[in-house]
């Protein structure tokens, strides 16, 4: 920038000699355009602690709301239910009996060794518009809930997307926002937040500690110039890092923000539990700039940047709410029949935190 600064400058300097000797009169300055700057735009702040003090709050925050669709991955069949599944055809995702926090079943992912090339593997679940069972076009607030466990010898390398996601978006394109990687949300298009861990080049061992990545609207640029996903995570004293060889219950809630006069008001959250307590919760969000974009997708999956080993990963019990769910069995709710939920059974031992 500094050279064609510098050039432009040269250029200006030469052109001013050249018009010494015209007898045309110097044109007057053309007038100052002013360039409005962007209004700052809201970023979400971290309350756990204050969330944790009100008794109020944690009730809100944990009021129970409608089961909208289970799955214990105990058939071969489950996988149907999902619009797409990656690595079905290779083995890499699939039902399997030898592994199962509860029943008979589990959804087992694997990122195959690709010599350091980018490896994974996943199934994508959409719950957005169902208009033969009356259902609304996507919902307001979603609660997602999974156990998941990583292989004893998991070990991601530096960087890695494994865990669960909830995504909005705008109409019924099942995967848009899909592959928009670097790239920032406009607002009327899509969000998706996703629970994963981060070994924090290497400082942690892995699979690192759990946070949430992010993209939406007001999220930040990162100092390479693109839009990689935020990392909003729980205070630095509170991070988990998961054991490799047991299993975790996981839930994950995005209220969607609200508008006043069409204008999007900053009042969206996230939060977090782990094995039923309250691992984070952001407030401030403004997630999205048009009410039609809408939570629709959630998704299980399995990615490593630079696949240098085979590195595995274990689902069961997914549930989708529009309330909290909470560790324990749910009734079980077909997303592809809406079969209603049959008795929900007494809640199962929580399982053990490290």
């Amino acid at each position: 920038m500094a050279f064609a600064q510098t050039a432009l400058l040269v250029v200006a300097g030469m052109m001013g000699t050249l018009d010494a000797g015209a007898s045309s009169p110097a044109q007057p300055p053309a007038p100052a355009t002013t360039v409005e700057a962007e209004p700052p735009r809201p970023y979400p702040t971290l309350v756990t602690e204050q969330t944790r003090a009100d008794k109020a709050a944690v009730a809100a925050l944990e009021k129970p709301g409608e089961l909208l669709l289970s799955d214990g991955f105990e058939t071969a069949e489950a996988l149907n239910r999902y619009f797409e599944v990656q690595g079905a055809k290779e083995g890499l995702a699939a039902i399997v009996t030898d592994i199962a926090a509860t029943g008979k079943g589990s959804l087992r992912l694997t990122a195959k060794n690709k010599g350091g090339a980018s490896s994974g593997a996943s199934a994508h679940l959409w719950f957005g518009a169902r208009p033969k069972a009356g259902r609304a076009d996507g919902y307001e607030r979603i609660y997602m809930r999974h156990l998941t466990r990583f292989a004893e010898d998991y070990d991601q390398g530096n960087l890695n997307h494994t865990g669960g996601s909830l995504s909005a978006v705008a109409g019924d394109n099942k995967w848009s926002g899909m592959g928009g990687a670097g790239l920032r949300p406009v607002g009327d298009d899509h969000l998706s937040s996703r629970v994963e861990p981060w070994k924090d080049w290497g400082r942690l061992q892995p699979p690192g500690y759990l946070f949430c990545y992010v993209y939406w609207m007001d999220m930040k640029l990162d100092k390479d110039g693109h839009y990689w996903g935020n990392m909003l995570g729980p205070a630095v004293a509170e991070r988990l890092v998961p054991l490799r060889g047991k299993w975790y219950c996981v839930e994950q809630m995005i209220k969607l923000n609200t508008f006043t006069g069409g204008r999007p008001n900053a009042d969206g959250e996230l939060a977090v539990w782990i094995d039923g307590v309250l691992y984070q919760h952001y407030t401030g969000f403004r997630w999205r700039s048009s009410e039609a974009v809408r939570l629709k997708r959630a998704s299980l999956m399995v990615y490593i940047h630079k696949a240098e080993r085979d590195n595995t990963v274990w689902y069961d019990d997914l549930a989708i709410s529009t309330g909290y769910i909470g560790p324990g069995k749910v009734g079980a709710l077909d997303p592809m029949t809406d079969r209603p939920p049959a008795a929900t059974a007494p809640p199962a031992s929580t399982p053990a935190s490290p």
